[in-house]
């Protein structure tokens, strides 16, 4: 096998990419540079090819390529001490929630953006429609890529690691989840009636602020 090069690699620190223990609970993926360079000593690959593109690159700029034009990305990611007990998470894996829980998390970080000043007014409204999407069944959702590697970290004191991790990239159509957000703004719109007419306007906002969808 030959030697795999040390890459730079920038995973997704957003809120919706998950890093978690084989075993321990979920907790958000940390902050990766381009200056931190983990040597790659394994993949799925065995060296053979190169490491797939997408591996690099946040979730809204896979959006922007052609092929995935029509679709939102969702990427997720385990860690774990081997790849066989890797393999068993991704049988296992719920996309179903899982996609509807990074949904609802970029619904809610795209009203934290448009709500400004009027955060405190729209609590509840925004927390009805991030309540429905997080509910919805996104049937649309289909693993377009997977990928795992083992790579050596060197932490800030010196201590060497090594670990396995294994991504899994989803896509569903844009449709789909737009349509879903659409239903639940309505939706919230009648089961929360505004208490001002400033809170109307405010709602009015950042409901437009969905117009493109989820895109900026």
């Amino acid at each position: 096998m030959r030697k795999i090069a040390i890459l730079s690699i920038a995973v997704a620190a957003m809120a919706f990419l998950l890093v978690s223990c084989a075993s321990g609970p979920k907790i958000n993926a940390p902050q990766v540079t381009q200056a931190n360079k983990p040597k790659i000593i394994d993949d799925q690959y065995h060296g053979s090819r190169d490491t797939p593109e997408w591996i690099f690159l946040q979730p809204n700029e896979l959006e922007a390529k052609a092929e995935y034009k029509d679709a939102y990305v969702f990427v997720f990611v385990q860690q774990g001490k081997d790849v066989d007990g890797l393999k068993l998470w991704v049988r296992g894996f719920a996309a179903a929630s899982e996609v509807a829980r990074m949904v609802s998390t970029r619904v809610q970080d795209k009203f934290a953006g448009a709500a400004a000043g009027d955060k405190d007014k729209l609590e509840t409204y925004i927390e009805e429609v991030v309540k429905s999407v997080s509910e919805a069944q996104y049937s649309g959702a289909r693993k377009a890529a997977e990928y795992w590697w083992q790579v050596q970290k060197t932490a800030a004191d010196k201590s060497v690691t090594e670990t396995f991790e294994y991504y899994l990239l989803y896509t569903v159509p844009k449709t789909q989840i737009d349509q879903a957000i659409k239903r639940s703004i309505d939706g919230a719109a009648s089961a929360v009636k505004p208490k001002t007419e400033d809170e109307q306007t405010a709602r009015d906002r950042v409901k437009k602020s969905f117009d493109n969808g989820l895109g900026d």
